[in-house]
């Protein structure tokens, strides 16, 4: 496919089939892995590739892509929600100051499929901290977040995931 031919798709179709390819990618290497050494050896690599993807993407999404907010919490909650790799998770700020922001992720295609396989929820917190914290660790190491909910925490059919960030000075 040519440049010209991929500039008559809609940015937001290009955006998302780099988003579900990302997470197929992963998914993928994290079933095989899962298979064949257990769930604990798959979730502990899988925090550890998530917390250096999302120091690259904190870094990566403002060179590529237009961040005009000045307060850090602004920055971070932009950040998020342009980075194309989290696209598919449709995160939503629901609350959003320059010193606190309340963010949720309503999709998640990745927990739709184990659970349409029946393999259950997967318990993706502690993947979520380690990612979350890597776009904190490069925004603004002062903001603090806390998990709302998120698996396996019980949490309502419109969202997977509820995180809360705090700017301590």
């Amino acid at each position: 496919m040519s440049q010209s031919e991929y500039s008559q798709i809609p940015v937001e179709k290009l955006v998302e089939l780099c988003s579900r390819s990302a997470y197929t990618l992963d998914g993928l290497w994290f079933t095989l892995v899962e298979e064949k050494y257990g769930i604990d050896a798959a979730l502990e690599i899988d925090i550890e590739v998530w917390r250096k993807l999302c120091l690259v993407q904190a870094r990566r999404v403002p060179k590529y892509l237009p961040i005009k907010e000045s307060s850090p919490m602004r920055r971070l909650i932009r950040v998020i929600e342009l980075d194309p790799v989290l696209n598919v998770f449709k995160p939503k700020a629901v609350e959003l100051t320059d010193e606190r922001a309340v963010l949720r992720f309503t999709d998640c295609p990745p927990q739709k499929a184990r659970v349409r396989d029946g393999r259950g929820e997967f318990p993706c917190k502690s993947v979520g901290k380690a990612y979350l914290n890597s776009y904190i660790e490069v925004i603004d190491p002062r903001i603090k977040l806390t998990c709302v909910t998120c698996p396996p925490d019980a949490h309502p059919p419109e969202y997977w995931c509820q995180w809360q960030f705090d700017l301590q000075e």
